[in-house]
């Protein structure tokens, strides 16, 4: 298949990495010798601009309309699918940049600070169709893929979360069949009946094609008892429920979707029946990382506006950035900020080289990432001072979206948690 990539992203050459950027050595260690590709730095740069020319001004006025219904930035989504962000991350075989960990890591953080909820409608996206690929027939990611490419409004949609299964999809608990997804998957003649409710499910409204997974067998746990199926909106008996009213990534929704009676064909069952939860684990520290590189985005746009207050806010007859109690917080801030960019480098580069994919390291890094945020947000907001807390200055909006990182890519607690063991 030819590249459908926009000119403004090329695909990724055979040589993407620059030629120091964090190779292994014999012993398998990383060498922290960091160095961009001209491409990398070019995409980088790229959205950058676009976060900030675009991003910045235009996400604002829609993160305080009181209808969640209206606020997602069509136009602007589409105007960042069209610069290459949606197909970003898309193997070049069909017809993406196929942009490595890393460089999906730079675009990551560069837009979220921009904008994080944007920035997540590309990354989730993303996240479904590497799931995709790891499950699905060839037939059925060429259902899918062709028009994602062509379409810059096409957005993906993972159903997995429950009311009463979260934390145990990625934590379950051995040997528990009452655990984990409960929306039933009946086989019936040659299709599928689902039966169901499920919860905080991103962009349930605007996909174009949904994941679901659905229990086919619920005599035994859910990791052995549990299938995916493709499902292209509109569907008889499937329903768009409550849009949830977020403080945070308010431009990044998250519906309830109920199932009554819907029926899916047996060849859009993703895989043999119950073999889905060893498939998923092959994407997991991918998408930790990404969550990691929006916190990292978030935390530095903080930092930026902090410094540029301090150094414009005079009081004590000098900018307070002289002051040492000031000067102190924001170069620790500066410290923690780039300790966590650095995790998340190692991370990707472990990925992308081929060597040690650490799932303990991809979910350090993310739990470093998420305190240094919510550090960084929570003390940019005091070297605000009294300004930090009005609606009508940047620092409210991003702690608000600070918050949110905490139950994003798994709690702190879930992903120290899945660590533990691998020490």
């Amino acid at each position: 298949m030819e590249t459908g990539c926009p000119p403004e992203i090329p695909a990724v050459s055979p040589t993407f990495f620059g030629p120091g950027a964090c190779n292994y050595s014999e012993l398998g260690e990383v060498r922290m010798d960091f160095h961009l590709s001209d491409e990398q730095r070019a995409i980088q740069d790229l959205a950058r601009t676009f976060a900030r020319e675009e991003l910045i001004p235009g996400c604002a006025a829609f993160d305080r309309l009181a209808d969640g219904e209206d606020a997602f930035p069509w136009d602007l989504v589409e105007r960042g699918s069209k610069l290459g962000f949606n197909a970003l991350a898309i193997p070049t075989k069909y017809g993406g940049a196929g942009a490595n960990v890393l460089t999906q890591c730079l675009v990551m953080e560069e837009l979220s600070a921009g904008d994080p909820a944007v920035s997540k409608v590309y990354s989730h996206n993303w996240k479904a169709l590497f799931g995709l690929m790891a499950i699905a027939s060839e037939e059925q990611v060429l259902r899918v893929i062709p028009d994602f490419i062509e379409d810059p409004r096409y957005c993906l949609g993972i159903a997995m979360t429950e009311p009463n299964s979260g934390s145990d999809n990625s934590l379950p608990y051995a040997g528990d069949t009452k655990s984990g997804p409960m929306l039933s998957a009946v086989r019936d003649g040659d299709h599928y009946v689902l039966n169901g409710l499920k919860k905080f499910i991103a962009m349930g409204k605007q996909a174009k094609m949904l994941t679901v997974f659905g229990r086919t067998d619920k005599s035994v746990p859910w990791t052995e008892g549990t299938s995916a199926f493709l499902l292209f909106p509109p569907k008889e008996g499937f329903e768009i429920g409550r849009l949830h009213d977020k403080v945070g990534l308010r431009l990044y929704p998250q519906f309830d979707l109920l199932f009554d009676n819907v029926r899916i064909p047996v060849e859009d069952r993703l895989g043999e029946e119950g073999t889905v939860h060893a498939s998923r684990r092959n994407i997991t520290n991918i998408g930790t990382l990404e969550a990691t590189s929006t916190a990292l985005g978030i935390a530095r746009h903080a930092y930026e506006l902090a410094v540029e207050y301090a150094k414009e806010r005079v009081q004590g007859g000098k900018p307070i950035i002289e002051h040492h109690a000031i000067g102190t917080l924001l170069l620790e801030m500066f410290t923690r900020l780039e300790a966590s960019r650095t995790l998340l480098w190692r991370s990707a580069c472990s990925i992308d080289n081929g060597g040690d994919d650490d799932p303990k390291l991809a979910r350090a890094t993310k739990v470093m990432a998420v305190e240094t945020l919510n550090y960084i947000a929570s003390h940019a907001v005091e070297v605000w001072g009294g300004m930090g807390v009005m609606k009508e200055a940047p620092m409210e909006k991003i702690y608000r979206d600070a918050i949110q990182l905490y139950h994003m890519g798994a709690t702190n607690q879930l992903n120290i948690l899945k660590a533990l063991p691998l020490l």
